[in-house]
């Protein structure tokens, strides 16, 4: 009897610790891509991927749909945060749906204007605006001998009340005090012969704010990325491209989208996942990321268009320490990250125009666990909690953590069967 449940219990905590499987807990311990983050008064973080590009994780389904067939039969659920079931049926077909989920990095949750998954931040849209909310979304995965997958992520809100603070006494206001916002994006993914293809757009995506005395703000986003990862054994090289388009403007002054944010990302990079002993994995990764940002949205010195290079380095330790314990951690930074700016704005004030200028770069060290229970597995990362940053922010590059200070910065349970 006693061998039995030995042997249950390590097929268990197999299943669980497995490489493949995981939460946004352990995407934050280990890191993911560089993002780009726009000035002026857009102020978006704009990221080539929800996911990582340079390891397996589960979370990456939502750049690439068909990788769901390799993470079906599960249910997590992320503390304060978000939740997902994923279902498989008979051997090829599989299906998913995942509720409220944030910003395009983990731990960025929705904030005023047009903001969805892929666009974490975006301010400037004029006083009144209202959030997407109770986003959703959608999976459907078969496997015909090439594993394929799509996905449709969606997000609404509408608000037509009166009583707002803001009063809009302009006739030429299209829709009075009528408030919306709405978000689609749909990924389409394939897995063949080690090859994992996938592109995504940002679609009939349109927020609309009538409270604004000066007329209705319109506001639209558009998106594109295409890439793909090849895995062969232990190599994981990558690609990937994204463009993001968002425009904005008054319907009285100044026509819709003539106001524009731009972003484009191209990076690759390749990754390798050493096996160092038994349960024990060190995946090292470098990359070269060149991102060009084109912001219109303000008149000041830091509305300019530039270029970034990053060369980031990552390191990731994952071990079994014991049979119900797996420990991991992650270093991320960057050797080279350079911002460009462009001669265009030459009449700013204070100009920089084509100067080059050295960003303080990421560099993080984060370490996090998962307990297991049988199926259950609890992931978690360290850190201090909301503590002094952002309602809704976890504190991950403190130095201290104690039980005292929300050791458990995120925390997460997923079980499989």
């Amino acid at each position: 009897m006693n061998g039995k449940f030995l042997t249950t219990a390590a097929l268990a905590a197999t299943l669980v610790a497995s490489n493949a499987f995981a939460t946004v807990a352990r995407v934050s311990a280990f890191g993911t891509q560089p993002v780009t983050t726009t000035l002026g008064t857009s102020a978006e973080v704009v990221s080539p991927a929800t996911g990582s590009l340079w390891y397996d994780d589960a979370y990456n389904v939502f750049y690439n749909p068909a990788l769901v067939m390799d993470n079906k039969n599960y249910v997590t659920i992320e503390k304060a945060r978000e939740a997902g079931f994923f279902k498989g049926e008979f051997d090829n077909f599989a299906y998913g749906v995942y509720v409220n989920r944030g910003g395009g990095t983990a731990n960025v949750q929705y904030a005023p204007g047009l903001v969805a998954p892929g666009v974490a931040s975006n301010a400037g849209y004029g006083t009144g605006s209202v959030s997407t909310q109770r986003p959703i979304d959608l999976f459907i995965a078969g496997d015909h001998g090439v594993k394929w997958g799509f996905h449709v992520a969606w997000a609404y809100n509408r608000d037509e009340s009166t009583g707002n603070t803001v009063a809009n006494t302009t006739s030429t206001s299209r829709n009075g005090e009528d408030r919306s916002a709405r978000y689609w994006h749909f990924d389409l993914g394939a897995q063949v012969m080690g090859l994992e293809p996938f592109v995504g757009m940002t679609l009939f995506s349109k927020a609309q704010n009538g409270l604004n005395a000066g007329g209705t703000i319109e506001q639209e986003l558009n998106e594109f990325n295409i890439g793909t990862r090849y895995k062969y054994e232990g190599w994981t090289p990558y690609v990937t491209f994204r463009k993001m388009r968002e425009g904005a403007g008054q319907n009285n002054t100044v026509s819709p989208r003539a106001v524009q944010t731009r972003v484009n990302q191209f990076g690759f990079g390749v990754s390798h996942d050493t096996k160092v002993a038994d349960g024990v994995h060190v995946i090292k990764n470098i990359g070269l990321w060149m991102n060009s940002v084109e912001d219109d949205t303000g008149a000041t010195e830091l509305a300019k268009d530039f270029k970034d290079t990053i060369v980031p380095i990552n390191v990731a330790l994952e071990a079994e320490a014991t049979s119900w314990l797996t420990l991991r951690a992650g270093a991320s930074y960057d050797f080279i990250n350079t911002r460009k700016f462009a001669r265009s704005n030459a009449t700013a004030t204070a100009s920089v125009n084509d100067k080059l200028v050295s960003q303080a770069g990421n560099t993080t060290i984060r370490i996090g666990s998962t307990m297991k229970f049988g199926k259950l597995g609890v992931d978690s990362v360290f850190g201090t909690g909301a503590g002094a940053v952002a309602v809704n922010a976890d504190n991950l590059d403190r130095a201290n953590a104690g039980f005292d200070s929300q050791t458990f910065a995120q925390l997460s349970a997923t079980y499989r069967w």
